[in-house]
């Protein structure tokens, strides 16, 4: 954009990715990544493009007129930073004053093809509702997303708040719209103990230096440690979707029962990644690098990986590249391949209401057709697709995760909510065990009640889930600390009966 001497300071980019992370029927725009849009959702109402949108020409300010060379002015229809804070700001007050066809009018086609000026006004007096006048708006983030500017706003009730992140093209049109869930602080979950742990910061060595979090139970002994890797999107180390972070309730509950845990932030969440990029080097390799820094520690041993959603697709070439862990756990780990679940999860979404309109067919239409391109192998590496590139694509059709669990000579845990909509049991949990279930050090748990985080919940599934505050089921930690420890045992057990022998 231009005027860059007006710049805000960009905002820290993780703070910013956690505000505009994706939501249910499609990210926002300019924050695709590594099919991020298609197995974790964070449960907001989002509005925009998966990968990069073209801007239609409908800018609503422009920078001071320009003089071309031959002396005739044109004029820019680029705003500055300014125009762009105040558009945002005066976006909110027209929501709040009913004015939605004059917001419609300053949206791309991107997001006018996903929604109506009506129904964008559904959504915001659903946000807005019970909260009384407005009393204040205020900028309280700003910062880049790719080519787009970023903002994320605080509209101020008399009875509460309201979060907005509005994502602005390169001439002004407003690319993205998102009302994050509310800013409910985390809660513990009951079995945690904290005084059985505790906790140290890390870094691993990566390619951009990931932050890491220890979770060390207290004591002297050897205990065993997994690492935790993460299902799609730009997850940091805690899974934190709303107001959960089910990845930090795992850390803290198996550390509680005498479990190691590392769990790190995700390369897309912490760094800029730029160029083509594969399951290897978005997934394995990162994961690798936290094991062997589990390896490193004196106190640690066995070592386990536990990958969840994609993490759990990826969990088998984790271990058969690691070549010396205790075992494998895949927590919804997918076996129908990714881009079809994409598909089938924007299924599920846009019938939930029991009506599919024309906007959200023209997304399904769209997606299926991508689907289609990715099935036949005919995306470039560079080009971005159902929010991944080519290589990504090209890299999972060269991966058979099936295949490599049956090869790897380690027990493998399989778990499952039969709640879950991203990662349905059929179709998944179902082939895993068809496919392994006869193998003696194979195990296998569905757990009745628990969606795809593995939090309890009643009826069907729905995104709006995680914009509640939950945690992970106490069981779920309980079969993965026991699980863990009998790994330990195990080696032990074998350790003895060799030096005896």
């Amino acid at each position: 954009m231009s005027d860059p001497q007006h710049r805000s300071p960009t905002v820290d980019r993780r703070t910013l990715l956690q505000a505009i992370a994706g939501g249910s029927l499609a990210a926002l725009a300019g924050c695709g990544g590594d099919g991020a849009g298609a197995t974790t959702t964070a449960g907001t109402t989002a509005l925009g493009a998966t990968g990069s949108p073209t801007a239609t020409a409908r800018p609503t300010s422009t920078a001071p007129p320009t003089s071309d060379p031959d002396g005739t002015t044109t004029a820019s229809t680029t705003p500055s930073i300014a125009d762009l804070r105040n558009d945002a700001i005066a976006t909110v007050h027209d929501f709040d004053e009913g004015r939605y066809d004059a917001v419609y009018d300053r949206v791309t086609d991107e997001v006018a093809n996903q929604v109506t000026a009506g129904e964008l006004g559904t959504i915001w007096e659903r946000r807005a509702s019970g909260k009384g006048r407005l009393q204040s708006v205020s900028v309280q983030q700003q910062g880049t997303s790719g080519r787009y500017e970023v903002f994320v706003l605080r509209a101020t009730f008399e009875s509460g708040t309201l979060r907005i992140v509005l994502s602005f093209a390169e001439d002004g049109t407003i690319a993205g719209i998102q009302f994050p869930p509310s800013e409910e602080s985390y809660s513990p979950p009951a079995y945690a103990d904290p005084s059985a742990f505790s906790e140290t910061q890390l870094t691993l060595d990566t390619a951009c230096g990931l932050g890491a979090t220890l979770s060390m139970p207290n004591g002297d002994g050897t205990v065993p440690g997994v690492v935790l890797v993460h299902g799609s999107g730009p997850n940091d180390r805690d899974g934190t979707i709303g107001p959960n972070k089910p990845y930090r309730d795992l850390a803290w509950g198996l550390a509680s029962r005498g479990v190691a845990v590392l769990r790190y932030d995700k390369r897309s969440f912490a760094c800029d990644v730029a160029g083509p990029i594969t399951l290897d080097e978005l997934v394995v390799n990162d994961a690798l690098a936290a094991l062997d820094r589990l390896e490193a520690h004196e106190r640690i041993d066995p070592r386990i990986v536990v990958g969840h959603s994609l993490g759990g697709m990826a969990a088998p070439r984790i271990a058969a590249r690691a070549g010396d862990l205790a075992g494998a756990v895949m927590l919804a780990a997918n076996v129908r391949p990714l881009h079809e679940m994409i598909v089938a999860q924007t299924e599920y979404l846009v019938e939930l209401d029991g009506r599919v309109t024309d906007a959200e067919r023209r997304i399904l239409d769209e997606r299926r057709a991508a689907a289609d391109r990715i099935d036949s192998g005919s995306v470039p590496a560079e080009e971005t697709v159902l929010g991944a590139p080519g290589a990504f694509w090209n890299s999972l059709a060269e991966y058979d995760q099936v295949d490599t669990a049956e090869s790897v000579s380690i027990p493998l845990y399989f778990l499952q909510g039969d709640r879950d909509y991203q990662v349905p049991p059929k179709g998944n949990f179902e082939r895993w065990k068809a496919a392994l279930g006869d193998e003696e050090a194979v195990a296998f748990e569905l757990y009745d009640d628990l969606n795809h985080l593995f939090m309890p919940g009643s009826g069907r599934a729905t995104p709006d889930e995680y914009t509640r505050p939950n945690n992970v089921a106490e069981r779920v930690v309980e079969d993965l600390a026991e699980w863990a420890k009998a790994r330990r045992d195990s080696l032990e057990s074998t350790s003895v009966s060799t030096r005896t022998t």
